[in-house]
């Protein structure tokens, strides 16, 4: 994409407040994650003022994902201390063995667990809230990272969501773009 563009999917906020200068972009690259491993991709480099080292934003547009391979669940179907989404993709381990997702739960449980399912074409991670508690509590959502060992590197399979059926996107907690840095 051109720098222009680039520069809008980062130009989004429209509340008041002190904003950040930017004074010159030039083509680069920089480093995403991906569940095959690290991958170079094409990336603006912007120049921010009072900023040593410039924000990186990739120089394309990501890919739709693809449809998932199984039914995805639903939070009406399934309770989330059985299966809940997962919230991201964050790290695969340089000997692609180990993942690090968020995971989600409430308030009022012991934290996330996730399981995993290694099959020749995939790795299907089941994320849910241990020790769910009933009683007051609030509707929050929290995000924790839980590193995954697997039995053999990640390779060429798919890292999928047990509750969308969906890949695992690379993204933090919370939310952000996945193709900025």
């Amino acid at each position: 994409m051109e720098a222009e563009k680039a520069y809008k999917t980062l130009d989004r906020d429209s509340s008041p407040g002190p904003r950040l200068t930017v004074t010159g972009a030039r083509l680069g690259e920089m480093t995403v994650v991906t569940t095959r491993g690290p991958a170079t991709v094409p990336a603006w480099l912007f120049t921010v003022e009072g900023y040593a080292g410039p924000l990186k934003r990739a120089a394309v547009s990501p890919s739709k994902p693809p449809a998932p391979p199984i039914k995805p669940l639903g939070q009406e179907e399934v309770p989330t201390d059985v299966l809940a989404p997962l919230g991201g993709l964050t790290e695969v381990s340089k000997d692609s063995r180990s993942i690090t997702v968020v995971a989600t739960h409430g308030s009022c449980d012991d934290g996330p667990t996730v399981g995993v399912l290694e099959t020749s074409g995939s790795v299907v991670l089941s994320a849910s809230a241990a020790g769910s508690e009933d009683g007051n509590c609030s509707s929050e959502m929290r995000g924790e990272k839980v590193s995954v060992e697997l039995d053999r590197p990640v390779g060429e399979r798919l890292v999928l969501d047990a509750f969308t059926g969906r890949p695992v996107p690379y993204s933090e907690w919370p939310r952000t773009s996945q193709s900025w840095s």
